[in-house]
C-alpha cells in the first residue's frame, strides 16, 4: 500500500483526538438533559447547525485550496487552544456558564466539517485507487475502537462510581469499595485539549507522496470555486441523488445522537449516565465490527445494493425503537445503527472516491454536507417542539426518522440500475485513457 507510514501516523493521530472528543460530545448532551435544559440545548443546537450551512461551504474550499496536512496542523491547533482556554476558566471559577460550554461543542462540532471531509480527502490523496476501501474501512476500524474506548470511559466519568462489589473465591466472600468521582466539565475539556495537541504532533512528523497528480489546479476565489462543484453535480445527477440518499443514515444518525439520544434515555427509559455511555459503547462496537467483516461479506455485492441494504435495516432500527421500553432492545438499535452508518459510508466514500476528481473532493462533501444540514435543520426544528420532550413522546421522533430513511431507500431501490452503471462508466474512461 503506498504511503502506508502516512497512513498509520494519520490513523493514530485521528483515533488520539477522536477519543477525547468522544468524552467531550457525550457529556454536553447530557449535561442539559440532566439539568432540565434540553429545550435549550436543542435549540442551540439548531443554531449551531444554521451556522454551519456556511462553514462547512467555506471548510470544502479550504480543503481543496491548502495543503491538506497543513490544514489538518491549522485545526488542531486552534481547536486545542479554543478547549484549553475555556477549561482553564473552569478550573479558576468552579463552573462554566452555559455560553462556553456551547462554545466548545460548536469548536467540535464545526470541527468535524474540516476534519472529516480533509481526513478523507488526504486519504484518496495519498492511496492508489485499488486501496480506497481498504484504506476507509481502516479509517472506520481506529475511529470506532476509540469511541468505544470514549463512550466506556466517558459513561463513568459523567456521572460516577462509588459501588461495592461482592465477590466469592473458594468459599470465601470479601467486597471491594469502587469509587470513581465525576468529573466536572472543564476536567473532560482539557483531556479534550491536550489531545488536540498530541495530534498536532504526531501529523507534523506524516512525510507522504501523492499517489496521483491532479488533474486541475483551481485557484479561483471562493465563489467560482464553489461552483465548480455545484456545476459538476448539477451534470451528474445521478451521483447527487446517489449521494443525498445515501447520507440519509447519517442525517437521521446525528440528529438522534445529539437531540434525541439523552431524552430518550432519561424520560423513556428513565435510566443513568451509564447507560447513554453504554448506547455509544454499543455504536461504536457495530461501527467497528462493520469496518473489520462488512468489506470481506460484502465485498462482492454492488455498492448501491449494500447501502440499500443499510438503509432499510436502519429504517427497521429505528421503527424498533419507537415501539418499545426495554433497554437492552435500544443496545441492539444502537449496534444496528452503528453498524449501517459505517457501513454505508465505507461504501459511499469508497464510491465516490471512483467517480469523483480528487481537486473536486472537498467542495462537493460541502455541497452534500448543505444538503444534509438544511435536513438534519428540519428535523431539528420539528422537535424542538415541546410535544416530544414529553415522557416517552420522544418515541414519534424514531418513527418520524425511520420512515425518512425508508423514503430514501425506495428511490435508491427505483433508480437501482442507472447508478450502477455510474461506476461501469468510470471503469471504461479511466481504461480508454
Amino acid at each position: 500500500m503506498k504511503n502506508k507510514k502516512a497512513l498509520t501516523i494519520l490513523f493514530v493521530a485521528n483515533g488520539i483526538s477522536g477519543f477525547a472528543q468522544g468524552i467531550t460530545m457525550l457529556s454536553i448532551p447530557w449535561y442539559f438533559t440532566k439539568n432540565d435544559m434540553s429545550i435549550v440545548f436543542i435549540a442551540s443546537y439548531a443554531v449551531i447547525t444554521l451556522g454551519s450551512l456556511f462553514w462547512g461551504l467555506y471548510a470544502g474550499a479550504l480543503i481543496d485550496g491548502f495543503n491538506r496536512k497543513d490544514v489538518f496542523l491549522g485545526t488542531n491547533f486552534l481547536s486545542g487552544l479554543i478547549l484549553l482556554s475555556v477549561a482553564s476558566l473552569g478550573y479558576k471559577e468552579g463552573v462554566l456558564p452555559v455560553s462556553l460550554i456551547l462554545l466548545v461543542f460548536t469548536t467540535t462540532f464545526y470541527g468535524y466539517y474540516i476534519h472529516y471531509p480533509n481526513l478523507y480527502a488526504f486519504a484518496q490523496e495519498i492511496s492508489n485507487p485499488k486501496d480506497y476501501t481498504k484504506v476507509t474501512s481502516y479509517i472506520e476500524i481506529v475511529g470506532q475502537s476509540t469511541s468505544m474506548a470514549s463512550a466506556a470511559l466517558g459513561g463513568i466519568l459523567l456521572d460516577g462510581i462509588d459501588v461495592i462489589e461482592t465477590f466469592s473465591f473458594f468459599g470465601m466472600h470479601f467486597s471491594i469499595p469502587i469509587t470513581i468521582e465525576k468529573w466536572e466539565l472543564h476536567k473532560i475539556f482539557i483531556m479534550d485539549g491536550l489531545a488536540y495537541f498530541v495530534s498536532f504532533a504526531l501529523i507534523l512528523f506524516i512525510k507522504y507522496t501523492p499517489a496521483r497528480r491532479a488533474m486541475e489546479v483551481d485557484e479561483g476565489d471562493l465563489e467560482d470555486r464553489l461552483k465548480l462543484g455545484y456545476d459538476y453535480l448539477k451534470k451528474n445527477m445521478l451521483i447527487t441523488v446517489f449521494g443525498v440518499c445515501s447520507y440519509s443514515i447519517f442525517i437521521i444518525t446525528l440528529v438522534e445522537i445529539f437531540t434525541l439520544r439523552p431524552l430518550y434515555v432519561y424520560n423513556h427509559l428513565q435510566e443513568r449516565a451509564d447507560v447513554l455511555g453504554l448506547t455509544e459503547l454499543m455504536y461504536a462496537c457495530g461501527s467497528l465490527v462493520s469496518g473489520i467483516v462488512i468489506r470481506q461479506v460484502m465485498s462482492k455485492m454492488p455498492v448501491p445494493k449494500s447501502i440499500i441494504i443499510f438503509t432499510l435495516l436502519t429504517a427497521a432500527a429505528f421503527t424498533l425503537a419507537t415501539f418499545t421500553q426495554e433497554v437492552y432492545i435500544f443496545y441492539i438499535f444502537s449496534f444496528i445503527t452503528g453498524l449501517t452508518n459505517a457501513g454505508a459510508r465505507i461504501f459511499r466514500v469508497s464510491y465516490l472516491f471512483s467517480l469523483i476528481p480528487n481537486e473536486l473532493s472537498g467542495r462537493i462533501n460541502s455541497i452534500f454536507n448543505v444538503i444534509n444540514i438544511i435536513a438534519r435543520m428540519i428535523f431539528i426544528l420539528v422537535f424542538l417542539i415541546p410535544f416530544f420532550s414529553v415522557g416517552s413522546q420522544i418515541t414519534y421522533a424514531y418513527l418520524i426518522l425511520g420512515l425518512f430513511t425508508l423514503a430514501a431507500a425506495i428511490v435508491l431501490i427505483i433508480l437501482y440500475k442507472p447508478i450502477l452503471k455510474l461506476t461501469q462508466n468510470a471503469a471504461a474512461e479511466a481504461v480508454s485513457h
